[in-house]
């Protein structure tokens, strides 16, 4: 294989100017996001004192960006997309402002800090699902991985340097410096929107916001390539959650300290920057769908791996493995899923990809906290991999409309 077929694709970024515009205001979106990993929890348990709480607040945002996704897929297939993500993120812009001026009074409210999460979230949900819908309108049908890739990339640097970023914030400025540095990381993301041009909903005749969400539903319930597309992310949420296995397997199997699981913490991500950085063969392939599936073979292998792995270099292998897996399905299942779904319905479709990314980990993290509640933690990192393994296998055996799916051109009806 040649360099040129392994290396991320920059086509989109050097052919089309509304990507630029928008792989850059995700890139600053969520450097300004990650502040608030780092500082929401940081604040509230600050003022708290309590794990629960920081659960609270993290559940609250998660339930928000949830039903932010699912209804910004109406939402997007009724208004004008890039107008929609403006307002979504001017949302949450204010939000963050009121979070900084909260958190610079002598008694900061804990109910603002759950009011201002929740905000988020549906901001969030909303802005990220109208994103998705807009970026196949203005990218090719054969370069739809290479957009996916570079759209992962973003998500890989903003976990990766945002939260360094924002302790030495913190550290110097204070936890209201990280909200007013995400508020104007938000402003300029609302500027950056504005460079992709008009991004008007199709159509003109628009159901009924209910029956418009239940006919995505039937739609994705229908097409045979957007209906397996969705059950691979059912297996994805399965096998997202090994983190919540790794402080007692670092503790009783590597014997290990915090430096050690900070560093296995960070792997993962690690993978998944590898994974979209060699990505160019994805936009080549021909057959994406059984690439899909694969993909989601070496995500459950990495964590068998991990549990076989008893050393420290083997397991950041292992879970390097896993996050490579992550970052290829998650190219791979937008390509698929984009290039199977017309244009009137592409919101509402994209929010249930969204969906799914929101609860995946939660997911993942119940069955591997229930596995790990009976086996030791690496039996039960091994238990849970090879299971993914074998239901990528079942996949493999059933989803016969993926076998045939292709990155041919074709015109996709609803």
């Amino acid at each position: 294989m040649k360099l040129g077929g392994l290396v991320i694709d920059l086509t989109p970024l050097r052919a089309s100017k509304a990507f630029r515009f928008a792989f850059t205001a995700r890139l600053v979106s969520l450097l300004g996001i990650g502040f608030l990993v780092v500082a929401v929890p940081a604040q509230t348990y600050g003022l708290t004192g309590s794990s629960l709480h920081v659960a609270g607040v993290s559940v609250t945002m998660g339930v928000g960006l949830f039903v932010g996704s699912i209804s910004g897929g109406v939402l997007v297939d009724r208004f004008e997309r890039r107008r929609t993500i403006q307002l979504a993120r001017s949302a949450a812009g204010l939000a963050f402002v009121v979070l900084g001026i909260n958190a610079l009074l002598p008694d900061p409210a804990l109910a603002v800090i759950y009011v201002a999460g929740a905000v988020d979230g549906l901001a969030g949900g909303v802005s990220g699902t109208a994103l998705m819908a807009v970026i196949p309108t203005i990218i090719p049908r054969d370069r739809l991985a290479a957009a996916g890739a570079l759209t992962a990339l973003t998500t890989d640097i903003g976990t990766l340097a945002s939260p360094a970023i924002a302790g030495l914030v913190i550290a110097s400025g204070g936890i209201a410096a990280t909200y007013f540095v995400a508020a104007a990381a938000t402003v300029l993301t609302v500027g950056l929107i504005r460079g992709i041009g008009p991004s008007p909903a199709p159509g003109t005749q628009h159901e009924q916001p209910l029956k418009a969400l239940v006919t995505g539903f039937r739609f994705a319930g229908r097409h045979s390539v957007v209906r397996a597309v969705l059950v691979v992310g059912l297996l994805t949420m399965l096998v997202s959650g090994p983190t919540v296995l790794l402080p007692a397997y670092v503790d009783q199997t590597l014997g290990a300290g915090p430096q050690v699981l900070g560093l296995l913490y960070a792997a993962p991500a690690a993978g998944a920057v590898i994974g979209s950085l060699t990505s160019g063969w994805t936009g080549t392939v021909r057959r994406n769908g059984i690439a899909l599936l694969v993909s989601v073979a070496i995500m459950s292998a990495g964590i068998a791996l991990l549990g076989l792995a008893g050393g420290l270099v083997l397991a950041v292998v292992a879970l390097a493995t896993h996050g490579l897996g992550r970052a290829l399905t998650d190219i791979l299942r937008f390509a698929v899923l984009q290039q199977n779904t017309p244009d009137e319905l592409r919101g509402r479709i994209s929010s249930l990809w969204q969906a799914q990314v929101v609860v995946g980990t939660s997911v993942g993290s119940v069955l591997a906290g229930l596995l790990g509640g009976r086996f030791a933690p690496d039996t039960a990192l091994l238990v849970y991999g090879l299971g993914g393994v074998v239901l990528a296998g079942i996949l493999v055996a059933c989803l016969g409309s993926l076998w045939r799916v292709t990155n041919e051109p074709r015109e996709v009806r609803a």
